[in-house]
């Protein structure tokens, strides 16, 4: 009997997109499957290959060698591996992007091959978040094969293990030893060498030829039949991941995110990264929008093709080396246009569904400026509406000025701000207002305004950069420009030395270095006010009052380090405990990283949000992944900074470094001790000149950590329409409630499949939480776990708990 057994996964490593643009990795996609299929008639191997998109490449572009393929699938000789639509990042996308990755897969090989694979696969990407556990678990697959973190950057207890997810869901767990391809020739010593380091019983060794396609050789595959598979030690078996899983029984437990490997990933290419986190954003708005139009008969038909148009986008994005930013220039730019295409058909969708809705509106009253909004929560919710709208004519007169009453639906007034509009016409006829509105739950709230003309007055603005109402106290430094204070009933949250740093980096985009897995940057330096601001910025204050009306009084301030200009603008909101901090950095610099530095005046535990869940954070100086929120837990009163794009950061000392921008090359990839990039010509660097962000400064509850950050990501959306009602006003009711504070609704859509209604919920809480959906007066009790999603079915007005993440 043979003393150990190992399986050979024989795959083609292809990246559709990396150095290359996408048309070149489709050719390498064909030649290597055409290769792979007449070696299947040859040799009695198995080809594994997973991934919808390279599959579609071969369906449209040689539809011949599609058909070899689903024959062979049929023989066993070519097993889909994996099933997703790519191997995304899989530390970024957000919980229902991994649900769509996995199910647009398995929608994909169910119809074109009739299966669906149980062992999910990403060899590639730069770490992997625990909160895939309960997503791969409720998708219907147990197990889970990775290669990084490499076993120097994360040790494991076991190489085969028990992954266990933050609810408490478990999936079998393998971490490949020696990467993912062999050298062309030379197949049988890598395969020996990777299989005799493995100390278990049943190992897993994955070979092929290339990092750009190729796959099996038919050298290497001769050289296999004659060296190994009569091995008298060991037995090689050509294999699947499904096979290999079915035949261990790991025991050791790991219960974290497989975390870290190339740290910088978390941070370069920044518009990658936020536009990313706007199109996930955009799609669900759109889809509840479209959803509440269907359900209450204000759209016919659901828009299904459009929106399955935008989701593809944004699956094709998040591959592992256009959301991380490892690309070159040619895939950023393939990237940023599937997410500009993405985001401009969900607006599309959610603008027809947006005057779907309207149409059951009243036609404006005399003098009117209707401002309609949508809440896209399952709740009540009071929020600080900003709208634009232009008066009924042009005001050209030097003596008067518009003057504006906002009314809610019972004619009541409601606190509103007149703030500056997008446009620089000097001329009273553009407006944007804020206003406090009270909405109700995924329902439009309609608002009123009045416009009438009276002599100008000076409008005189706070000279005090420091607010205080008593229970809330903001203190902007006069000199420096930088947040001082940010207390709550008495307590200030933020200590002494808030403001914007840059470090030394150096060019490489993945951060690969072994000082970068304990701290992304070094000697720090902070920014200094701009006194004099030249450039962009020339002609402002240092520091400037810039709004001060009823909801908010804002302030902005000018920052300088080395070439790079910064603007931070601070939005001190009147009637909620809120501060937004809206920072411009123009990247002058390069092999530098730009941090925000926010010193937290109260200890605890650091987590941030991740799929599905919430992550607890290094506190060590080691950059950490997130997604809407990082917040330090002091007794469950969470000091929090939600963001709409950022994803990488750091912690040390009492201090939290949101990680902005770094001045890094394309594709500068660390090759022993080579020169990283050349040095007799210019090479390009990636998010050079203006990047924006948002943050909000908060603290809520544990419990309401979630909801607070949906709230800041998924603005209701607010236009000044006027209706045009129908013949005949839709009928159908949709009343939705959702019980308790605690629990929030990433999804609500259509079923793909049958005329239902999808309802994604979520427990993003380390505490079990009673609850309940009610639908149209149908209601369902729910018992949430920790960290809990669940997915409930509204048809034929009834509803139903299911415990597959139903897309």
């Amino acid at each position: 009997m043979k003393q150990a057994q190992r399986h050979m996964i024989c795959n083609a490593h292809i990246d559709p997109i990396w150095q290359w643009d996408w048309p070149e990795g489709a050719s390498a996609t064909l030649s290597t499957f055409y290769s792979a299929a007449k070696l299947c008639d040859e040799f009695d191997y198995i080809f594994c290959h997973n991934e919808v998109t390279v599959y579609k490449y071969v369906e449209e572009y040689a539809p011949e060698l599609f058909a070899k393929i689903q024959e062979l699938v049929k023989a066993g000789k070519w097993h889909i591996m994996g099933g997703w639509y790519l191997q995304p990042d899989c530390n970024m996308p957000s919980g229902e992007s991994f649900v769509r990755q996995i199910r647009e897969g398995q929608r994909y090989f169910e119809e074109k091959f009739g299966v669906r694979p149980t062992t999910a696969i990403n060899f590639d990407p730069f770490g992997h978040t625990v909160g895939l556990v309960q997503i791969v678990k409720k998708c219907g697959q147990d197990s889970y094969l990775f290669m990084r973190p490499y076993s120097s950057e994360l040790k494991l207890p076991c190489e085969q293990f028990i992954w266990r997810g933050l609810d408490g869901s478990e999936i079998k767990g393998a971490r490949s030893i020696g990467g993912y391809n062999t050298p062309l020739g030379k197949s049988v010593a890598a395969i020996r060498s990777r299989a005799e380091h493995q100390r278990f019983p049943v190992g897993v060794v994955l070979w092929g030829v290339g990092n750009h396609g190729g796959g099996p050789s038919r050298k290497d595959l001769a050289d296999i039949k004659k060296e190994l598979l009569g091995d008298t030690e060991i037995e090689y078996v050509h294999s699947t991941p499904e096979r290999f899983f079915a035949a261990i029984s790991p025991t050791d437990v790991f219960d974290r995110s497989l975390h870290i490997s190339m740290p910088g990933c978390y941070t370069s290419m920044y518009r990658v990264k936020k536009l990313h986190a706007q199109l996930e954003a955009e799609i669900s708005i759109a889809e509840k929008m479209a959803t509440a139009a269907y359900l209450t008969g204000a759209l016919d038909s659901y828009p299904e093709g459009a929106l399955q148009s935008a989701v593809e986008d944004l699956l094709n994005a998040e591959f592992h080396d256009v959301l991380p930013g490892s690309s070159v220039q040619c895939a950023e730019d393939a990237g940023l246009r599937f997410l500009n295409h993405g985001m401009l058909e969900a607006e599309r969708v959610k603008i027809k569904s947006f005057f779907a809705l309207a149409s059951a509106q009243a036609p404006a009253a005399d003098g009117e400026f209707p401002v309609v909004v949508f809440n896209p929560h399952p709740y009540a919710l009071c929020d600080n509406i900003e709208c634009e709208f232009s008066l009924g004519d042009q005001n050209w007169s030097e003596d008067i000025l518009s003057r504006i009453t906002v009314l809610d639906a019972d004619g009541k007034s409601v606190p509103y701000q007149v703030i500056k509009e997008e446009s620089n016409l000097s001329l009273d006829w553009r407006k944007r207002i804020i206003f406090e509105a009270n909405l109700k739950p995924m329902e439009l709230s309609r608002y009123s305004v009045f416009v009438d003309f009276a002599n100008k007055t000076k409008h005189e603005k706070a000279s005090s950069f420091v607010f205080d109402n008593g229970r809330k106290h903001v203190e902007i430094d006069e000199k420096s420009g930088l947040l001082h204070s940010y207390k709550i009933n008495g307590v200030d949250y933020v200590g002494k030395g808030f403001g914007l740093c840059s470090f030394d980096d150096n060019a490489d985009p993945w951060g690969m270095g072994k000082e970068q897995l304990t701290r992304l940057g070094t000697n720090e330096k902070s920014f200094t006010p701009s006194l004099y601001p030249d450039g962009v910025f020339k002609g402002m204050k240092h520091i400037q009052i810039v709004e001060d009306g009823d909801i908010y009084l804002g302030i902005e301030a000018f920052f300088e380090c080395d070439e790079t200009r910064a603007r931070i603008l601070y939005k001190i909101y009147k009637n909620n405990d809120d501060l937004d901090i809206d920072v411009t950095v123009y990247l002058g610099d390069i092999d530098r990283i730009i941090k925000l530095k926010l010193p937290i005046a109260v200890s605890g535990t650091l987590i941030g949000q991740t799929a599905f869940g919430t992550d607890e954070l290094f506190t060590d100086a080691r950059e950490n992944i997130s997604h809407r929120f990082v917040a330090m837990d002091s007794n469950n009163a969470c000091v929090a900074l939600l963001n709409r794009g950022v994803y990488g950061s750091h912690y040390e000392e009492g201090c939290l470094y949101m990680s902005l921008v770094r001045g890094v090359t394309y594709c500068a990839h660390p090759i022993n001790d080579r020169q990283l990039i050349p040095s007799d010509r210019f090479t390009k660097k990636i998010d050079q000149g203006e990047n924006n962000y948002s943050f909000r400064l908060t603290v809520v509850p544990r419990e309401q950590l979630e909801r607070k950050a949906s709230e800041f990501v998924q603005k209701p959306y607010a236009l000044n329409l006027f209706p045009i009602p129908k013949k005949e006003a839709a009928a159908r009711p949709f009343d939705i409630s959702i019980g308790g504070n605690v629990i929030s609704m990433p999804t609500l859509k259509k079923a793909y499949d049958k005329d239902a209604t999808i309802f994604r919920l979520l427990n993003n809480t380390p505490n079990s939480v009673d609850s309940y959906i009610e639908v149209n007066g149908q209601r369902l009790p729910l018992a949430f776990g920790k960290y809990e999603v669940k997915t409930v079915v509204y048809e034929n007005g009834k509803l139903k708990e299911t415990y597959e993440l139903l897309v």
